[in-house]
C-alpha cells in the first residue's frame, strides 16, 4: 500500500456519460454500459479522452467498475486504458489503471502502479490518477 503522499500526480479527467445501455437485473446485480468522452489535463498527460465503463451494481450497491478507454493526447498520441475498481454513492475508488501504449515517448507507464480516485455526478466523472515513481 502507498501513502498518498509517495505517488505523483499523471493527470486529471473530466467526461461526460455520452450513452448508457442499461442490461438489466442480471444473477451478478444491475449491468449497464456507460459511454463516456471527455478531457485529460496534468503534468504529464494531456487530451482527449473517450471509452465504456462496463458497470455491473452489486445488490449491496456497489458498483465494479470495468472501463476501456482511449486517450489521444494533445501530441498526437494513442494511449490505451484499463481500469478497475469499485464505487458507491458517486465515489470512485480503489481503482487501478493500466497504460497501454507502444510509444517510447510513455512507454515508462506500462509499468507503473498507477492508481485513481474520484466520483461521479451530473452524468459525469472526475478523477485524479496518480502513479509510485
Amino acid at each position: 500500500m502507498y501513502a498518498m503522499n509517495q505517488l505523483e500526480h499523471l493527470c486529471s479527467l473530466k467526461a461526460k456519460v455520452t450513452d448508457l445501455i442499461s442490461y438489466g437485473a442480471t444473477p451478478w446485480g444491475m449491468r449497464m454500459d456507460a459511454h463516456f468522452e471527455g478531457d485529460v489535463a496534468g503534468g504529464i498527460l494531456n487530451g482527449k479522452v473517450r471509452g465504456v465503463d462496463y458497470i455491473t451494481v452489486r445488490s449491496d450497491g456497489v458498483a465494479e467498475l470495468n472501463v476501456r478507454a482511449s486517450v489521444q493526447t494533445d501530441d498526437g498520441i494513442c494511449i490505451g486504458i484499463e481500469a478497475k475498481g469499485y464505487g458507491k454513492d458517486g465515489e470512485l475508488k480503489d481503482a487501478h489503471i493500466r497504460i497501454v501504449t507502444g510509444h517510447e515517448k510513455y512507454n515508462w507507464l506500462t509499468s507503473k502502479v498507477i492508481v485513481g480516485k474520484g466520483r461521479s455526478a451530473d452524468g459525469g466523472i472526475e478523477l485524479d490518477y496518480y502513479y509510485k515513481p
